[in-house]
């Protein structure tokens, strides 16, 4: 495998890649643990400061010229899920949209965006340090995941060592940590725009931002399964408001639409391509059951949430 630093030497655009990291001001525990985790590694690690929900609404809401359409935490109404979109996951989507942001504005060709609960798993480096020997070939790739058992229906784009690259035909949720490339980022920031579409459901859709999105299987970053620090009780405030007359008709439709949008950018237009479906893994090898678990647990919760 070729060192970092020769396949610093090939690519076009300053130093390879910096590590972003999103944390609030007041979560310093949260960056020390990020500090512990990656900040030893060869790749520079930089803290983007999160907007507040809490403390600060309207810094939130200016990151992306936002206003609040259903007060008092109601930002607009959540296509994708339909029902609210909260002031909260406006405040997660702003994170991204800043570190995006200052990522285009540094002299990194690659990086690598963390929310503060990813934790790696073994393996982690040489994973990424394998994917940078060579041109990454999409725009963006999922790094964590949460457990489910089994494995997903994918479309192999080449091995990586014990992991291979992969073209998901059933997408992780999730944002908690991804590599980004400099063309990725300019399309995430296109298609964010006025989208009111929680982060983790706006990364892995090209409906939203025509980025060629593809996963590291078994993933190597997980969430730490910490209880969120941006959480509110979402769902008494989404409880009175009612959907867009109409939508609840149309969700099976633009669900459909979506889906299909996802496999023909998985088999890239080519349909023969579904004849090379495999499975591949979902959870690293020796993965700990009981934390595997308490995030399928989480993860239900904020899907049915």
């Amino acid at each position: 495998m070729p060192s970092i630093a020769n396949s610093a030497e090939k690519v076009p655009f300053g130093r390879l890649l910096g590590i972003f990291a999103i944390n609030l001001d007041r979560s310093p525990d949260r960056w020390a643990e990020i500090e512990r985790h990656f900040g030893h590694l060869e790749w520079p690690l930089e803290r983007i400061a999160a907007v507040d929900a809490r403390n600060n609404p309207q810094a939130v809401l200016s990151v992306r010229g936002q206003s609040l359409r259903f007060p008092p935490d109601g930002v607009a109404w959540n296509g994708h899920r339909n029902r609210l979109f909260m002031l909260t996951e406006e405040a997660c989507l702003a994170g991204h949209v800043l570190t995006w942001r200052r990522f285009l504005a540094s002299d990194f060709t690659y990086a690598l965006v963390l929310e503060d609960d990813a934790e790696p798993q073994p393996g982690f480096a040489e994973a990424v340090s394998e994917l940078l020997s060579s041109d990454l070939g999409v725009d963006i790739v999922k790094l964590e995941g949460v457990f489910r058992p089994g494995g997903r229906k994918v479309i192999t784009i080449r091995q990586l060592g014990e992991h291979r690259l992969v073209r998901s035909l059933r997408p992780a949720s999730g944002s908690a940590a991804y590599l980004v490339t400099r063309r990725g980022a300019e399309h995430l920031l296109a298609g964010v725009d006025q989208n009111c579409v929680p982060a983790d459901d706006f990364l892995w859709s090209g409906a939203y931002h025509d980025c060629d999105v593809a996963h590291l299987a078994p993933w190597v970053i997980m969430q730490s399964g910490s209880a969120s620090v941006i959480a509110t009780d979402k769902t008494s405030k989404r409880a009175h408001v009612r959907a867009p007359f109409g939508r609840a008709a149309r969700m099976p439709l633009l669900r459909a639409l979506e889906r299909l949008k996802l496999v023909w950018a998985a088999i890239k237009g080519r349909p023969l391509k579904l004849l090379n479906t495999t499975v591949a893994p979902w959870a690293p090898n020796g993965y700990n059951l009981k934390d595997s678990m308490a995030l399928a647990a989480k993860d239900r919760k904020s899907s049915n949430g």
